[in-house]
């Protein structure tokens, strides 16, 4: 078959064939295509090389062979391809898109990112699938490097563009961007440019501006912006302008410079300037501003295993289990410490027999390691993670069990303010159910993490804690945005739901505005203010969307709130499975797995009221009872699945595919029960692995045993699908 010459070279250029240098040549483009589709890569490459050694110019074979050594991981040869193809044709988008995947797969994000950004002011409107393809690869490694504005900016791209049909890659990345607890609801959006004023003189080089922006022109829209920033200093359209380049461009220092200096703009509303000054601290991917410095303490010690024996027998110090010591290393050549232990600031409890009172769970001052003698160095202990308020406090401890030794003070890894948050609770291992421990979990959030959060010292409040700044007025933007940050962690915010009233009581901060919207306004509600959304009149129509959209982007309180407020609505007959989907949305929000199974009980007579399946709910079940050690209702949730549901194929496949993934059973459908070492393996605040005498040591997910219910022969057994 002929080539058309009236079709658009491959190489790139935009140019029909005719019209191409690349037309002497791509008589062989047929051939090596069918190479291609038939599988043959290898024999396709070699024939490319011929071409490229008689016509060195043939530019579509050059943008064939990268994609060809893309796909076969030939990532050497493909960034000589690109080199070879830039030579040729420097402001081509395919040839700048091969160098910006070549240095994406050296790991080079920061170089890959400018390569695709010159590849899209190339390419114009009309962006050619390959530079999507590459686009969306690099969104997933900014994502994993922690540069999520950039990286939503290239995924939206792909996932948006017209006639693009391999945007699977770019929803994934959005999906894992939204849906993450961890990532901030303020970087889970772009913020908007600012319109200019409309009297502006400089209003006609701003609107050139922005439309080299529309038109994936950044760097041409970058100079406008910056050479407008000379005559217009510290208008807000300007800096956003400017912030919408940085963002493209992937430079994360300049987004938290111009984000800070809208910040500043007082023409702005307070809460969009504690917005701006929030996300210029998120936008940093070791987020500094939030970060706790932390101190880590060493010294040599003359007998590591009299040391050892000594804190082993201090009430202040919780041993880290053996397992967990063997993982403490930096790499494979290190040597594991031969101890570990928790500093705690107060006596481990007598008995570990039941829970202890809220009050009287100890939590960890720092953790210390003990490391023998070493050919090249002494026995020596290491204490890490010390904050400066407990300095001294952990020196005379670690005196008291290792005489008077000299040690050395340097400056740890900062704790990310989401690890700082949490309220340090020390992993000793009690006698008790798995839900029991979770529920003493949550009232310690509860209680604990206020007043944690507010003695935080951090470096966007110059190195203070809100509790110090609480009767300083100046500080009050400063003092909200820190509250407005821990606010849209989704990750500490839904541990309480009174987290934020109580927070701001003691920063003295006036409780944050509640959003009262409108039936046309729900649409246009901010993700970071779902939160804070009166849904008391608003219609079911309204509670629907909401509740999908907070679900997207997880925002547990939201969640709560619109799905408790749609259960309790009246709805239609079109609209009454919402009703289930409320159900499930606020199992999935439950603070504990107790809340969990109570709502579970309510949709599933919801559901059988109204004639719905509940195969779903009881699945969901199944996996709460193992959760919660209440092997009785778990066991009567798989026999309730098995009875109504056994004839369902699908059904019973996801229930075997639920217990193999605990396993509780091997792919043959045969019992398996861990041995009770494994059981102990996950440490923390919560069940004693060990059974109590008569119980069969059911293993459940959080590593505590639970009763197996006995049939009426006597006989512990559990049951598996295909048994009956």
């Amino acid at each position: 078959m002929s080539v058309d010459t009236y079709a658009i070279c491959p190489c790139g250029s935009g140019k029909k064939i005719k019209f191409c240098k690349c037309k002497d040549s791509v008589h062989e483009l047929d051939r090596i295509m069918k190479m291609v589709e038939g599988g043959q890569l290898v024999p396709a490459l070699d024939r490319l090389a011929t071409v490229l050694s008689e016509h060195p110019d043939a530019a579509w074979a050059l943008a064939i062979r990268g994609r060809l050594l893309l796909e076969l991981r030939e990532y050497d040869s493909l960034a000589e391809n690109a080199d070879r193809f830039i030579r040729l044709q420097p402001s081509n988008p395919l040839a700048l898109t091969q160098r910006g995947a070549a240095q994406l797969f050296r790991s080079d994000i920061s170089a890959a990112t400018e390569s695709v950004l010159e590849a899209l002011t190339e390419s114009g409107r009309d962006v050619d699938a390959f530079v999507l393809d590459v686009a969306s690869v690099l969104a997933m490694a900014l994502v994993q490097s922690g540069v999520f504005l950039t990286a939503r900016v290239y995924a939206t791209l792909s996932m948006m563009a017209s006639g693009y049909e391999d945007g699977q890659t770019a929803v994934a990345v959005l999906r894992q961007l939204n849906s993450a607890p961890s990532v901030n609801q303020f970087v889970k959006s772009i913020p908007e440019p600012f319109p200019r004023p409309a009297d502006a003189d400089w209003g006609e080089r701003y609107d050139e501006a922005m439309g080299l922006l529309r038109s994936n022109k950044v760097m041409l829209a970058q100079s406008k912006f910056e050479s407008l920033q000379r005559v217009a200093a510290g208008q807000p359209a300007v800096l956003s302008g400017l912030l919408t380049c940085a963002i493209w461009r992937g430079d994360t220092d300049a987004q938290s410079e111009l984000l800070r200096k809208l910040s500043a703009c007082e023409s702005l509303d307070f809460q969009q300037r504690c917005r701006f000054l929030a996300m210029s601290a998120l936008v940093q991917p070791d987020s500094s501003q939030l970060s706790v410095p932390v101190m880590t303490l060493s010294g040599d010690i003359e007998d590591a295993e009299q040391v050892d024996i000594a804190m082993t027998a201090d009430a202040r110090f919780v041993p880290f289990p053996a397992n967990m010591l063997a993982q403490m290393r930096t790499s494979e050549d290190d040597v594991p410490p031969r101890a570990g232990f928790q500093i705690i600031d107060r006596d481990q409890p007598e008995s570990l027999e039941q829970l202890p009172p809220v009050d009287e769970v100890p939590e960890a001052a720092a953790m210390v390691f003990v490391y023998g003698k070493q050919t090249d160095r002494a026995a020596r202990i290491e204490v890490q993670d010390v904050r400066a308020s407990d300095v001294q406090d952990v020196r005379q401890r670690i005196k008291a069990v290792a005489g008077d030794i000299e040690l050395a003070e340097e400056e740890g890894d900062p704790l990310p303010l989401l690890v700082a948050c949490q309220p340090p609770i020390a992993m000793i291992r009690f006698q008790a159910k798995p839900a029991d421990a979770e529920i003493l979990q949550a009232e310690l959030a509860a209680r604990r993490m206020p007043k944690a959060i507010a003695s935080l010292k951090l470096p966007i409040l110059g190195g203070a804690s809100l509790l110090d700044l609480a009767d300083d007025q100046s500080k009050l933007l400063e003092r909200t945005t820190v509250i407005r940050i821990v606010e849209q962690y989704d990750a500490i915010a839904s541990k309480s739901e009174n987290l934020i009233q109580d927070l701001c009581e003691l920063a003295g901060v006036p409780m944050l505005p509640t959003v009262k919207p409108n039936k046309d306004e729900i649409e246009s509600i901010p993700n970071e203010d779902l939160c804070r959304v009166d849904p008391s009149d608003l219609d079911a129509e309204s509670l629907i969307y909401l509740l999908q959209r907070a679900q997207q982007v997880s925002s547990t309180l939201a969640v709560r709130r619109f799905a408790g407020k749609l259960i309790h609505t009246e709805l239609n007959e079109e609209q009454r499975p919402a009703k289930l989907l409320a159900y499930a949305a606020l199992v999935n929000a439950a603070p504990t797995a107790t809340d969990a199974l109570e709502t579970l009980d309510q949709a599933k007579a919801f559901a059988e009221a109204n004639g719905m399946s509940t195969a779903n709910l009881l699945l969901s079940e199944v996996s709460l009872r193992l959760q919660s050690g209440d092997a009785e209702g778990f066991q009567k949730a798989i026999e309730t699945i098995s009875t109504r549901f056994g004839n369902q194929p699908e059904v019973m496949a996801q229930l075997q595919q639920m217990l193999m993934s605990y396993g509780l059973i091997r792919p043959d459908g045969s019992a398996v029960r861990p041995p009770v070492a494994e059981a102990a393996a996950a440490p923390g605040l919560g069940v004693d692995p060990t059974p109590a005498a008569g119980s069969s040591g059911l293993w459940t997910p959080d590593g505590g045993p639970s009763m197996t219910p006995q049939d009426s022969g006597g006989e512990k057994k559990l049951w598996i699908p295909g048994m009956d």
